[in-house]
């Protein structure tokens, strides 16, 4: 009498996990893994920020030599960044001029005490082919980014990432 062999849950599971360890392990040395980028260099790199129409009495929330935490896709980045620059101005809106050729610009009556601020905060980074990337974050324009201090957390989003030393 022969007894049947049966593979049980245990059996399959490790059959499974060891096949799809060595697919990873092919498709890494392929070249198709996001873990295997070449570091071109690791450049000290400012990122200009926009925050648009904040309501805020004091213009100086973001002072030059501050540390602000960074939070990017929902994940803090450790440790704070610090600022290096900041503008603001009064929030502004457009109205046609009474000839109707071209657009006025004048501060938003509505909103008195709304502003817009460009922050630029500096940190070390890698650079690889598809850009810099930031303590595991890649940084792009376009990116959606919270500042945080003592007095603020706002959102924004980043309109310039450029290395330190060019600009």
């Amino acid at each position: 009498m022969t007894q049947k062999r049966r593979l049980n849950l245990i059996d399959v599971s490790l059959l499974a996990g060891a096949l799809t360890a060595v697919l990873g392990l092919g498709l890494a040395r392929a070249g198709y893994a996001g873990v295997n980028q070449k570091i071109q260099g690791t450049p000290r790199v400012n990122i200009e920020v926009f925050i648009t129409g904040l309501k805020t009495k004091d213009t100086t929330l973001f002072t030059p030599g501050q540390k602000a935490s960074i939070t990017i896709r929902n994940q803090p980045v450790h440790p704070p960044m610090t600022i290096v620059k900041c503008e603001h101005w009064q929030k502004q809106v457009a109205f046609l001029s009474p000839d109707g050729k071209k657009a006025l610009a004048f501060p938003d009556p509505a909103n008195a005490i709304a502003h817009d601020f460009l922050v630029t905060v500096q940190d070390d980074s890698e650079q690889t082919e598809d850009g810099y990337v930031i303590r595991g974050n890649k940084i792009k324009v376009g990116n959606q980014i919270e500042l945080e201090a003592f007095k603020y957390r706002v959102q924004g989003v980043v309109v310039d990432i450029y290395d330190g030393a060019t600009k």
